[in-house]
């Protein structure tokens, strides 16, 4: 299928092979189905135009499911160099993206996409630049999250994260803008992943009280037990909650308890993800948890560098990825990437914008843009671009 010559993967056959690296059991399991499925559609968009690289050529998406467990690095890792893997999305937990980016990724130079792994320490580690993210880094969604509790004039609320590099690193960015905006946190309470007995660190929080309580954490792993608990102790009514806990889970089983809470995931209302939108609901994907369009996109510009490689072969995949995702050159949309396919198969320059503006910056890091979602009448609305 390919032949691996130094560190350069040649395509020497009709079916070029690319990984989708996502938590599809585990702590993310309710929100990925729908981040596979996006990517997916835009993986159908260039199977089906005829004009992939030669025209002949077709994409194998293959599925690896990391279950957000560093523990399953290895097999992970085997999975990518057994099935011949040139370019990777995903992945979507900080620790599993670390070990793929320091394992046969970076031997391999294969690249990597994520729409979802925020951790700045990845940023850190790319020495080769294999690394690029749809998705704002954790520095970014902890800072807006706090302007939006300054701008709704709470001036106390408590904290629990998990001990993860996920949740560390989301409330140290939120407690230090926190700190600026003279909001005080009367509390900060680590959990321990998948600990058995919560009832201690709620007593934590309902002792120290606020006007809010924020979790941040995924809803599958400790998320639904903290927020039962603390409705049950009656502390708290109003959560400020984190990207993994916006999802139709939390709605269904909450929604009506919880009014009035809030928090952001990564997003725009512009007309691009709009159009993104229309184009999932058709394909019956489920389109109110995040990262929806963050991961069209990492599949999106995954498939335009193999085209650009292809036209342009003086180029490796991860300048490809730069080239077709950053100005100048012709504006591609949602629904357009075939346009992009037809454009770079005749030596033009593209700038993919995809659904959520997509813009690297030197270290293949989107600024981004984030939702405000709030909690009205049971169901999670979006207030405003953030």
């Amino acid at each position: 299928l390919f032949c691996f010559m130094g560190n350069q993967t040649e395509i020497i056959a009709s079916e070029v092979t690319i990984g989708i690296a996502l938590g599809f059991t585990g702590p993310t399991e309710s929100i990925v189905p729908s981040m596979a499925s996006s990517a997916e559609l835009a993986i159908s968009e260039a199977n089906s135009s005829k004009i992939f690289l030669n025209g002949e050529e077709k994409i194998n998406l293959i599925k690896i499911d990391t279950m957000c467990d560093k523990t399953q690095i290895k097999s992970i890792n085997n999975a990518i160099h057994k099935n011949n893997i040139i370019a990777i999305i995903g992945a979507a937990c900080p620790g599993i993206s670390e070990g793929i980016l320091l394992g046969p990724a970076n031997e391999k130079d294969i690249p990597m996409v994520s729409p979802a792994a925020t951790s700045p320490l990845l940023t850190m580690l790319d020495e080769k630049k294999l690394f690029f993210r749809t998705t704002a880094p954790s520095s970014r969604d902890g800072e807006v999250l706090a302007k939006i509790i300054k701008n709704k004039g709470i001036k106390r609320i408590a904290v629990t994260f998990q001990d993860t590099n996920y949740g560390k690193g989301l409330e140290r960015n939120f407690k230090k803008t926190l700190n600026d905006s003279n909001v005080e946190i009367t509390v900060s309470v680590p959990i321990k992943v998948n600990k058995t007995d919560l009832s201690n660190e709620v007593s934590i929080l309902a002792a120290a009280g606020g006007d809010a309580v924020a979790i941040f954490t995924e809803f599958e792993q400790d998320g639904e037990r903290l927020i039962k608990s603390i409705l049950d102790s009656g502390a708290f009514e109003k959560f400020i909650l984190s990207d993994r806990m916006i999802n139709e889970s939390t709605e269904k089983k909450f929604g009506k308890l919880i009014n009035n809470s809030f928090g952001i995931i990564p997003g725009s209302n512009s007309k691009n993800i709009n159009l993104l939108y229309k184009i999932a609901q058709k394909n019956n994907i489920e389109t109110s948890g995040p990262f929806i369009g963050e991961s069209y996109d990492a599949a999106a510009v995954i498939v335009l560098a193999l085209q650009e490689k292809n036209f342009k072969s003086n180029k490796n995949l991860s300048k490809n990825i730069m080239s077709v995702s950053n100005s100048p050159g012709t504006k591609i949309y949602p629904g357009e990437i075939v346009k992009g396919l037809k454009l770079l198969k005749k030596g033009k320059k593209i700038d993919y914008e995809g659904a959520t503006n997509v813009e690297f910056d030197l270290n293949g890091d989107a600024l981004g843009t984030f939702l405000e979602k709030e909690v009205s009448r049971g169901k999670f609305k979006t207030r405003q671009q953030r």
